[in-house]
């Protein structure tokens, strides 16, 4: 389904055909609640390639992840054969085994914060004066525009300066523009069983990103099943209640149909050890103790 014809029906629920300050709730919301859902489960549309941290060419620290980043999928050690399970920095915990990572602030700051941002709606190019004489290079770099949702990656280091995807909000005049929100931005450290940090090897890191914004009636919804979007929109807003009434089982029942249609993400399915490890068949697991 495409976000026209999603507000079509939405339209129509809550007699919003004539009423403008309705139209503009329904549009904050969808953006809102697709937001939310995309941010909660790894849909397959939103899978990308892994991006490679090599943790031999530092010797302290973690390695920046991008900002756009909603969650990750698997962190796999290919040389060794060995997946890094999620950790919780924060809490001590005991008897624990196997590698592990963790996530932490990469800063407490943005990249960039400047506050005369000149884009137009269909742009795939800005300008900022601050960010021009600020002596920084933005290549590579995520950008968040004023108050709109979505991320813009930076594509060039000069004025008019590049992003992807094209953008499609209101135009903007003066407004704010933030590089590498340090909110989204995350480091990653990975450690062994001895809760030691490791710069020995290189890993992989398979993790879904924050979706396009749904801005023009023909954006595709990239949901398996547009059915829990439609839903918690209507949810959200207190006129549906007499309209369209929407209970938790319908909720449910429509986020298990979505989940149901979306593809799993592929798993090694060989059995493995407490720290791990593939099992190797050619050990003796009965010997002398």
């Amino acid at each position: 389904m495409n976000k026209g014809q999603l507000t079509a029906k939405l339209y129509d629920i809550l007699h919003a055909g004539s009423d403008p300050t309705m139209k503009d709730r329904i549009e904050r919301e969808t953006q809102y609640q697709y937001f939310e859902l995309c941010r909660e489960i790894s849909w397959g549309r939103l899978r990308c390639e892994p991006v490679t941290l090599d943790f031999s060419a530092i010797s302290s620290g973690g390695i920046q992840l991008p900002s756009d980043l909603f969650g990750i999928d698997l962190v796999w050690d290919s040389t060794n054969g060995v997946e890094f399970i999620p950790k919780d920095r924060a809490i001590a915990q005991i008897d624990e085994w196997g590698n592990r990572y963790y996530l932490k602030p990469s800063a407490t700051t943005d990249f960039g914060c400047f506050d005369d941002l000149i884009l137009d709606k269909g742009a795939a190019t800005f300008t900022s004066a601050d960010l021009t004489t600020a002596a920084t290079d933005p290549d590579g770099e995520y950008a968040v525009f004023d108050d709109e949702p979505g991320f813009y990656e930076i594509t060039n280091s000069a004025t008019p300066f590049s992003f992807t995807p094209t953008y499609y909000g209101e135009n903007k005049r003066y407004k704010t523009l933030r590089i590498r929100p340090w909110e989204t931005t995350w480091d990653m450290v990975i450690i062994d069983e001895d809760e030691e940090d490791l710069f020995d090897r290189d890993v992989y890191v398979y993790y879904w990103r924050a979706p396009q914004p749904l801005y023009r009636d023909s954006d595709i919804i990239i949901l398996p099943s547009a059915d829990i979007l439609f839903l918690r929109i209507l949810r959200a807003i207190p006129q549906s209640k007499q309209l369209y009434p929407v209970s938790e089982r319908m909720l449910d029942e429509a986020l298990r149909k979505a989940i149901k249609l979306n593809p799993r993400f592929p798993r090694i399915a060989a059995p493995r050890d407490k720290r791990g490890n593939l099992f190797d068949m050619g050990t003796n697991l009965f010997e002398e103790r």
